[in-house]
C-alpha cells in the first residue's frame, strides 16, 4: 500500500502564491484560489500576513480586518468560505506581496517544525472551532482599529494571534491555539492601555520608555 500524500504545508501555499505573482500585483481572489480549498483558516492566515510588520500598512487594515472577522465568524458557526467583493477584488501590489509572503514563509517554516496534533480540547471539534473562530474575529477587530502613532505593533500582535489560532485549527494543535488566545488577550490589554493613556499619556509613556539606557 502506498503512503498517503504528505500533509500540505502553509509555507508551500505561500510559495505558490509568490510564484504565481511573478512580479505582478494579485487580487485577494487570486490569492484565495491558490489556497487549494483549504478553507477559512488559510484565508485568515494569508490576509494577516501584511500586518506582521511593526509598522501599520495604510489602507489595508480596515478591509482586511473586516474580511478576517467574517472568516472568524464563519469558522465559529461552520459556514462556507465567502468574502465581500470589495475585499476579494482588491489588488495587492507586488512589492507588498513579496515582502509579506517572504516573511510569512520564513515564520511558517519555523512554526511547522513544532506543529503536531495535541491538546485536542482546543485544537479540534465544534467547541474548539467556535472558540478559536470567535477569537479570530475579535483579533481582526483589534487589527482593524485606526490607532495612530506613536503606538507600534497595534497590527502585529493581533495579526500573529490570528495566524496562531488559524494554524492551530488547521493542524489540530491545541497548544498553538492556546498561544493564539494569549496574544489575543495581550492585544486587548494593549488597546485598553492606549485608550486609558490617550494622546498626551502616550507621548509621556514613550518619553518614559526612552529614558531607560
Amino acid at each position: 500500500m502506498m503512503d498517503p500524500s504528505p500533509h500540505p504545508r502553509v509555507s508551500d501555499d505561500l510559495r505558490r502564491i509568490l510564484d504565481l505573482a511573478n512580479g505582478q500585483s494579485l487580487t485577494v481572489a487570486d490569492i484565495i484560489r491558490q489556497t487549494r480549498g483549504r478553507g477559512l483558516q488559510m484565508i485568515s492566515i494569508v490576509l494577516s500576513l501584511p500586518f506582521l510588520s511593526p509598522v501599520a500598512i495604510p489602507g489595508l487594515s480596515i478591509p482586511f480586518g473586516i474580511a478576517i472577522a467574517i472568516c472568524g465568524l464563519r469558522i465559529a458557526f461552520r459556514h462556507q468560505p465567502w468574502l465581500p467583493e470589495f475585499v476579494s477584488n482588491r489588488h495587492i501590489a507586488f512589492p507588498v506581496l513579496e515582502k509579506t509572503l517572504q516573511f510569512g514563509i520564513a515564520v511558517h517554516v519555523r512554526l511547522e517544525k513544532f506543529l503536531r496534533s495535541r491538546w485536542s480540547v482546543l485544537g479540534e471539534g465544534p467547541a474548539a472551532r467556535m472558540g478559536a473562530g470567535l477569537a479570530i474575529a475579535l483579533s481582526a477587530v483589534f487589527l482593524s482599529l485606526p490607532i495612530p502613532p506613536p503606538f507600534p505593533f497595534t497590527n502585529t500582535i493581533p495579526g500573529f494571534a490570528i495566524i496562531l489560532l488559524a494554524l492551530g485549527l488547521l493542524e489540530t494543535d491545541g497548544l498553538v491555539v492556546f498561544f493564539g488566545y494569549l496574544l489575543m488577550l495581550l492585544s486587548a490589554a494593549y488597546i485598553a492601555l492606549i485608550v486609558f493613556l490617550g494622546g498626551t499619556g502616550a507621548a509621556k509613556f514613550w518619553q518614559w520608555i526612552g529614558s531607560f539606557p
